[in-house]
């Protein structure tokens, strides 16, 4: 699954490990071993810019708390 940059480069600027599980309809986002967020098999485009933006708040919600 191809994710979109801006989530990928979230991910990359936490500095901690993350993964990409694929599930039944949806891809599990986890860093450092937690679950981050959800995004369908069907990654947002680049026009649809809302689910790529709550998932990156998502992720720097989840690096804040931690």
């Amino acid at each position: 699954m191809r994710l979109p940059r801006a989530i990928t480069e979230a991910l990359d600027d936490t500095g901690l490990p993350w993964s990409v599980e694929n599930g039944g309809r949806h891809a599990k986002l986890k860093l450092a071993g937690r679950l981050v967020g959800i995004l369908p098999r069907t990654a947002p485009s680049e026009s649809d810019r809302r689910p790529t933006l709550n998932i990156v708040s998502q992720i720097r919600r989840m690096v804040r708390d931690l």
